[in-house]
């Protein structure tokens, strides 16, 4: 584990990991941001109009296409701790590596929600795209159908 620690591509990977879920952030929040704003390009100044859900979707999966073929062959593209978890715990990866690569994730995430945030902070109503889920809601969603679904996903055998 110590020999892991002193190598370069070591490294290499864990700024990959911190580069890509920062750009990520940055990307999918930035396009969520403008969902509730309105729009008057080409439309009526009184019509409510805002994005379509679809350019929201469109920038949350192209972003995360882009980061995992992009860092992919550096890091292996986890890109979420769970998923880092997953494969900590089915023997895929080093202790080290995992919690390397958990931090490095976490940091990355708030340096890109910081950096969005000063780029928006002028915007009046700026949530950052924060959801208005009940609190429940979120527990049933992120820990109870997450973790599971990529535990199993991330544990079984390949095939080819």
């Amino acid at each position: 584990m110590a020999s892991e620690f002193k190598k370069k591509m070591f490294w290499r990977a864990v700024v990959a990991e911190f580069f890509a879920m920062s750009l990520f952030i940055f990307i999918s929040i930035g396009s969520a941001l403008g969902f509730n704003f309105p729009l008057s390009e080409g439309r009526p100044a009184n019509a409510n109009a805002t994005q379509d859900n679809v350019k929201v979707s469109l920038a949350f999966g192209l972003s995360i296409a882009t980061m995992a073929q992009s860092v992919g062959h550096i890091s292996g593209a986890h890109l979420n701790p769970a998923v880092t978890l997953g494969l900590l715990l089915s023997c895929q990866i080093s202790v080290l590596r995992a919690i390397m690569y958990i931090v490095a994730q976490c940091l990355g995430s708030v340096v890109g929600t910081a950096i969005l945030y000063g780029v928006t902070s002028s915007l009046e109503d700026n949530s950052l795209g924060r959801n208005e889920h009940s609190s429940h809601e979120r527990y049933i969603n992120s820990d109870l159908v997450q973790l599971p679904v990529k535990w199993r996903y991330s544990t079984s055998p390949k095939s080819g």
